[in-house]
């Protein structure tokens, strides 16, 4: 992480009374309860940010927005309503995205969406990340471990709404999140999130994470192509079918 990164970036954003103001390059959509911005730093070909946006008459302040553990700690409606508001804003993206792929790879994969346990910047934030993980921005243990979907650090947000049909008191000591409970995570050692091979450094992972995205790349070029021929094949049948139609119909009944 550069040294002078901004803590406070998404606060920032967060706080803003007109997103528009935001460039383009950060800026991807806002609705009157959210803000949605592209990572700067994204881990892998598509990731996006959605924040609560700040309403302090709403009860929405910088304090109860400060990270994931603040907000379930508050009140408990009040909490569910801005999750809620995530979620919604969340299915929008995870649609663009979706359709993005679809043109760009002509193909679809994998879509994660979900909150770090223990976050590095301050205002709590969605994460929606497409699940090739490949990035020239995943440059250490702590990265890759704080985003594999399998070890628990990053929490699903169906997961994180589940909670709250949990009894009382399950529910207090779930929404603790103690870091000691889920710092050693980030210390795990490094496994692929897809076929769980181990690797010794990261360049070694990075390189199998890159191979399993062209394996996926290649197969749905594959698979398109045969749809493709079978497709034409189809139309050349039903042209046949006409032409012998036509042929048979235009030689009319034989004479007497």
């Amino acid at each position: 992480m550069p040294p002078t990164f901004n803590l406070h970036v998404l606060k920032e954003f967060a706080t803003r009374r007109d997103p528009k103001t935001l460039p383009p390059s950060t800026l991807l959509k806002f609705s009157p309860s959210t803000i949605t911005v592209f990572d700067k730093y994204p881990k892998a070909t598509f990731h996006f940010l959605v924040l609560p946006r700040v309403d302090k008459d709403a009860g929405r302040t910088p304090s109860v927005l400060h990270d994931l553990r603040s907000l379930l700690q508050h009140d408990k409606e009040a909490a569910l309503e801005i999750l809620r508001d995530l979620e919604s804003e969340s299915r929008e993206v995870e649609r663009m995205v979706l359709d993005e792929m679809q043109k760009r790879f002509g193909f679809q994969w994998k879509v994660y969406v979900g909150f770090h346990a223990v976050p590095t910047l301050y205002h709590v934030h969605l994460h929606i990340i497409s699940g090739d993980f490949v990035s020239p921005w995943i440059k250490s243990k702590k990265h890759w471990n704080s985003f594999n979907p399998k070890h628990g650090f990053f929490l699903d947000l169906k997961e994180i709404l589940s909670w709250y049909d949990l009894p009382e008191e399950t529910f207090k000591k779930r929404i603790q999140l103690p870091p000691a409970l889920y710092d050693p995570v980030l210390k795990l050692d490094l496994q692929c999130s897809k076929c769980e091979q181990g690797f010794t450094n990261m360049p070694k992972l990075k390189e199998h994470l890159q191979t399993h995205f062209e394996r996926e790349l290649a197969a749905a070029m594959r698979k398109r192509k045969h749809e493709i021929d079978l497709t034409r094949e189809d139309e050349g049948d039903e042209e046949t079918a006409r032409k012998s139609s036509w042929q048979e119909s235009s030689a009319g009944p034989s004479g007497g």
